[in-house]
Formats: C-alpha cells, structure tokens, sequence
C-alpha cells in the first residue's frame, strides 16, 4: 500500500486499485491515483498519477501527469509532469516527459524526449 508524504499524493486523496488477478481491457480515463496490479490492454488518459506496480502489466499506449512504474509497460508513455522507473521496471516503448528518473536496475527499450519538441 502506498503512504501518503509530503512530496507526493499531498493534494490527491482519490486512490483506485485494479488488483493483482484483475484483467481489463479497453479505454480508460480518471481522476486521483490509480494503481494497477494486474493487466491492462488498451489506452490510458489522465491527467493525475498512474503507477504500475512490479506485478503490472501494461500493454497500452499511456497519457498521464505522473506516471510511476514498477513492472511491465509495452506502449509509449507522455507524461506531462514526470515518469519514474523503479528498479525491476521495463518499458518497451518510448518515452516523453519534462522529468524523467530511471532507477538502478530499470529497463527502457525506446526512446526519450525530455524537449517538448515532435520528431
């Protein structure tokens, strides 16, 4: 479960959960935090914070605030805050973000862009 600190989830007090067994498929849009344990296919819009736990798996093209990965993204990621990959974290896709950290132990298979800019 995730704790509430200074730095982050200060102001969000919304928390969803798709659990561990949970399987969904489709497009999905919300407010608050959401944090996936299971599988999700298909896309992904928000403008608050989407974490993908070490059991996550995520085949989706992802648009989001933050975006906090701990498991499996296979789909391009656009952040208009931050991304962080956590160790044990892969991304096969590519990434574009102001902020990006990648931990010791993260994979990202793609590219990043931190301008702003379109190829």
């Amino acid at each position: 479960m995730l704790a509430k600190n200074k730095e982050s989830f200060e102001t969000n007090t919304d928390q969803t959960f798709l659990g561990k067994d949970a399987l969904f498929n489709g497009n999905l849009s919300f407010k608050g935090t959401l944090s996936i344990d299971g599988t999700f296919v298909g896309q992904i819009n928000t403008s608050d914070i989407l974490i993908i736990t070490e059991d996550g798996k995520i085949e989706a093209d992802i648009k989001a605030g933050t975006v906090i990965c701990e498991g499996l993204v296979k789909g391009n990621i656009i952040a208009s805050k931050k991304v962080e990959l956590r160790p044990k974290s892969k991304i096969i896709g590519n990434i574009e973000s102001p902020s990006l950290t990648i931990e010791v132990g993260a994979s990202l298979d793609g590219k990043c862009n931190m301008t702003g800019k379109k190829e």
